[in-house]
């Protein structure tokens, strides 16, 4: 799944995912539709090869919600990000961190197509191509994230839950158990809700 973990991070950049409030916002998205939009790994230096990048649908409308939404006090942020181009028609994006710097470069292929080309060096270099493909409005109760339900990635999901019983998980967790066991229900339906 670390495929997963690049396109899902790729996914927080690119249509509506910059609305964090220090993240700078390029031109570009300001103008992009709201709604699904089709994640296609073309390029992947992570990959294995042979290996068959999953297709995600990113619903735009829940990142803007959880943008909004008032986040629990973290740890102070350690990266900076900096718009080092901001045309109508594309855009760079730097996010300098203490291990790593990446460059995120976005093009806008036509009014429902994005390619985005994400380089980065220091520690576990990357390099990875993503084209963001429009697709309609989100479905009710769709979640932010979510594959196939047929996919490869969807039957190992299915299979790890399908055995996972949070009280006997938590049985060891004293007096944190039904927060155990409510975090592990939690997971379960946002796993579940990936593949629906």
């Amino acid at each position: 799944m670390k495929s997963a973990t690049i396109v899902i991070a790729v996914a927080c950049v690119l249509p509506l995912g910059a609305a964090a409030e220090d993240f700078p916002m390029p031109r570009m998205l300001k103008s992009m539709e709201k709604g699904q939009w089709r994640i296609e790994m073309l390029e992947n230096s992570h990959a294995k090869p042979g290996q068959k990048m999953p297709v995600m649908t990113l619903c735009t409308d829940n990142l803007l919600k959880q943008a909004q939404e008032p986040q629990a006090a973290t740890s102070e942020r350690r990266c900076t990000d900096r718009l080092l181009k901001d045309a109508s028609d594309q855009a760079v994006l730097e996010t300098k961190c203490p291990e790593r710097t990446a460059v995120t470069t976005i093009t806008r292929e036509s009014s429902k197509s994005v390619l985005a080309e994400i380089n980065s060096t220091g520690e576990r270099p990357m390099h990875a191509k993503v084209r963001y493909t429009y697709a309609g409005a989100c479905r009710a109760g769709q979640a932010t994230m979510t594959l196939d339900k047929n996919s490869e990635q969807c039957k190992k999901i299915r299979a790890s839950i399908a055995n996972l019983d949070p009280v006997k998980s938590c049985a060891g967790a004293g007096a944190n158990r039904e927060q155990c066991e409510n975090m592990m229900r939690q997971q379960v339906a946002q796993a579940t809700a990936m593949c629906n």
